[in-house]
């Protein structure tokens, strides 16, 4: 098949309604026709690209080559190219046949309908506008390069026809050539002016180079309006489409969104209610807290006492137990001496016991001795009485001699038991005398450890007494204490009571909170949709064939 035939026949065609985008575009006869008037496009410019035609054919390889050298030296165009479905060869064949469609068209409403559909598949091929513009740059570097040598040789051509037929009409040959530049010998020397004809000559080669130019470069400007409107037409029915899915997600945004917004609203009310309600508890608690600080400082300062007394109580009580101390030792030693007293006092018994019966055992000898002085004082009197009788006087006197002798003997044994008596009862006395003044020593002695034992226990009993004081001001204190600790108890109660409507609030409130944070999810959602709805896009096509 010719290589251009298959210009613009590659797998992206299947994408491309082009009766569908030629009426997007507009280009009807009129449209075309307007649009060649106002570049200057007209049929002398189909004829000069005609006899382009050959230039084209010969160079299309040559430029096509040098075309996508230059493309694949940028990473950007490389890309693109990278992209398309077809090779870098076919590519190349595409490009030498769409330079050789420049000089071969009819330029009617097909060659525009052509030239719309290449415009279109660069754009599913998803090239920037700027790279698809920029090309024909590329284009008329390379374009121009031909076209300058192809001027300069017509330039030359047409000197030398001139000369040629200047060499019929005068037969000069060279001569009228430097005459035709102001150089010959007729010509004047202060003006060296170009021959008329020749000048005319040099003129109108140019021009017709020039015109070729232009011819090239309408054509590829007409080329380059209906590329970039499909460009634009693409933009404008992305634009539509993506206003139509806006719209569509307005009013399906406002629909999904106009409910959870009133309960949005309901929720928000119902939160301020909730949180009017927990800044009165909370002004309530702070309160609250108030007064139950200053119960604290009271049960404070009543600690403090509490403190202060027990270590008053505390003090006394170490003193109490000291004097306790010293006041059992005192009895110790008092319950000692008292036994030593006791035994003493055994003693001294015993002894005045002994001194008893020995003074009885003397009141029996005084007894004898009495009843010894009646018997003498009744012998006494017998003895007168006998005295006075006669004859019987000696033996009387016998009889009294007997017994007084008798009385003598039996007295001096009642002395001698006397004085043993006597003796043993001055032994029993030094006895007791001594048993005596040892009680006494004991007695002395016991009296003083009770008299420390006195001290003492008066001493305990005024530490008792400060005891109590200090017990009765805990008392007091412990008291105070217990009505501030009753009296925070209530405060706590009232705190419990506020905590828990506070709780109960933040309960209710923490509900609305979800309904909004529900309500703003699907607010969110709904907006995330209009969000992603506006940055998606279709993937390329060149996504889709792979």
């Amino acid at each position: 098949m010719d290589p251009d035939e298959t210009f613009g026949r590659g797998g992206l065609n299947g994408f491309v309604d082009v009766d569908e985008l030629v009426a997007d575009l507009g280009l009807d006869e009129s449209e075309i026709a307007w649009r060649k008037d106002f570049i200057g496009f007209d049929e002398a410019d189909a004829k000069r690209l005609a006899d382009l035609e050959p230039l084209l054919r010969d160079n299309k390889n040559e430029i096509a080559d040098d075309f996508y050298d230059k493309l694949l030296t940028y990473d950007q165009t490389r890309a693109v190219i990278d992209w398309s479905p077809k090779g870098i060869d076919a590519l190349k064949e595409t490009q030498s046949a769409y330079l050789v469609s420049l000089a071969t068209g009819e330029y009617d409403r097909d060659y525009f309908a052509n030239r719309a559909r290449i415009g279109k598949l660069h754009e599913l091929l998803d090239m920037p506008l700027k790279h698809y513009v920029g090309q024909y740059g590329v284009y008329y570097e390379l374009l121009l390069d031909r076209l300058n040598e192809r001027i300069q040789q017509q330039v030359v051509d047409a000197v030398e026809e001139w000369a040629t037929d200047r060499d019929d009409e005068t037969g000069r040959g060279l001569e009228g050539l430097a005459d035709a530049l102001g150089f010959g010998a007729g010509s004047a020397a202060d003006d060296p002016a170009l021959d008329a004809s020749f000048e005319s000559t040099l003129r109108d080669a140019i021009d017709d180079g020039m015109q070729d130019i232009l011819a090239l470069l309408r054509i590829i400007n007409l080329d380059t309006q209906i590329a970039v409107e499909t460009y634009v037409d693409s933009y404008a029915q992305r634009l539509e489409r993506s206003i139509d899915r806006r719209h569509r997600l307005e009013q399906q945004v406002d629909k999904d969104v106009q409910r959870p917004l009133d309960e949005l609203h309901e929720a928000s009310e119902a939160v301020a209610e909730q949180a009017e309600a927990i800044s009165q508890y909370g002004d309530e608690q702070a309160t609250a807290v108030t007064h139950a600080g200053g119960d604290l400082d009271e049960i404070s300062a009543a600690v403090e006492e509490i403190a202060s007394a027990a270590d008053d109580v505390s003090a006394e009580s170490d003193r109490t137990e000291r004097l306790a101390a010293d006041g059992v030792d005192a009895a110790d030693d008092a319950l000692s001496d008292l036994e030593a007293i006791e035994s003493a006092t055994e003693r001294a018994a015993s002894a005045a016991d002994d001194l008893a019966t020995r003074t009885e055992e003397i009141d029996a000898i005084l007894e004898r001795l009495d009843d010894l002085a009646d018997r003498t004082t009744m012998l006494a009197t017998n003895a007168k009485i006998e005295s006075s009788r006669s004859g019987a006087e000696e033996q009387t006197l016998v009889v009294i001699a007997n017994e007084v002798r008798s009385f003598a003997e039996r007295t001096k044994t009642d002395i001698a038991d006397i004085e043993d008596a006597v003796e043993a009862i001055r032994e029993d006395a030094v006895t007791t005398v001594e048993a005596t003044e040892q009680a006494a020593d004991r007695v002395d002695t016991g009296a003083d450890a009770i008299r420390d034992t006195v001290d003492s226990l008066e001493a305990i009993h005024d530490a008792a007494e400060t005891t109590a004081t200090g017990i009765d001001d805990v008392a007091a204190a412990t008291e105070r204490q217990a009505r501030s600790v009753e009296a925070t108890a209530d405060q706590v109660d009232d705190l419990s009571e506020t905590a828990d409507r506070l709780a109960e609030t933040a309960e209710s409130l923490a509900a609305a909170s979800q309904e909004q944070t529900a309500s703003l999810q699907t607010v969110r959602e709904a907006v995330a949709r209009l969000t992603e709805e506006e940055h998606s896009r279709e993937p390329p096509v060149y996504e889709q064939l792979a």
